[in-house]
């Protein structure tokens, strides 16, 4: 028998085997089978994909700044006898003004996620989370001023731990914040008028917003019980 004659009989075979059990063959015109996914599968979307990212991003800034938190925790315990405190009276004005743009920045995208299908009004809440957190940098970045000069009283350099503990993990957090601005002005340019950011855009946006707001929380309880 030739080889071509006995290999179509076997494919033919395995193809009645197939529909004998209810699977799809080798006709199957999708070519799922070939790749062993059922045609009932679909495949990711650009949500799926974004969502899967924006998750395994925020589990490594979490482990990131858990370990900062743990950080803190060690140096105060070992020099709590001279510990004076990392925020002072002077400092809570500034940081509860900080606090508020940075939960209407979430809230905004919060607000924007779930606008998804009105395109001008998901776009203009992408634009005003961005704007939103830029004042928020702007408030802290005057709040680092006089906090730099307090943490350095004697002028050589050398920085007081309580002062200086304070401004990386609001640095830490003043980074990610940026990030989310250049985030949010991508989704806004890239967005058309008419067709508005995607979903996936704005749920990833959503989720690293409420995420940042979170750790600052976090961070603020951190420095106000220590």
């Amino acid at each position: 028998m030739p080889f071509s004659t006995s290999r179509s009989i076997d494919a033919g075979f395995r193809q009645s085997r197939y529909e004998l059990r209810g699977e799809p063959g080798f006709s199957d015109p999708s070519g799922a089978s070939g790749r062993g996914v059922h045609p009932s599968e679909h495949p990711a979307t650009e949500a799926d994909v974004l969502g899967l990212g924006m998750k395994l991003f925020l589990a490594s800034l979490t482990m990131i700044f858990g370990a900062t938190f743990v950080a803190y925790g060690i140096i105060w315990w070992r020099n709590r006898a001279d510990w004076e405190g990392a925020i002072s009276g002077g400092e809570v004005a500034g940081l509860a003004i900080a606090t508020i743009l940075l939960v209407v920045a979430d809230l905004s995208a919060s607000r924007a996620r779930r606008a998804v299908g009105d395109a001008p009004r998901a776009r203009k809440l992408t634009l005003f989370t961005a704007v939103a957190a830029t004042i928020y940098l702007i408030v802290q970045t005057i709040s680092w001023v006089p906090l730099i000069a307090q943490s350095d009283p004697d002028g050589d350099g050398t920085l007081r731990m309580e002062g200086f503990l304070f401004l990386m993990l609001t640095f830490a957090h003043a980074a990610h914040v940026l990030g989310g601005i250049v985030a949010n002005a991508i989704v806004y340019l890239r967005s058309g008028a008419e067709r508005g950011p995607t979903r996936g855009a704005l749920q990833m946006l959503f989720e690293y917003w409420r995420f940042l707001t979170a750790m600052w929380i976090a961070v603020l309880a951190l420095l106000i019980a220590f």
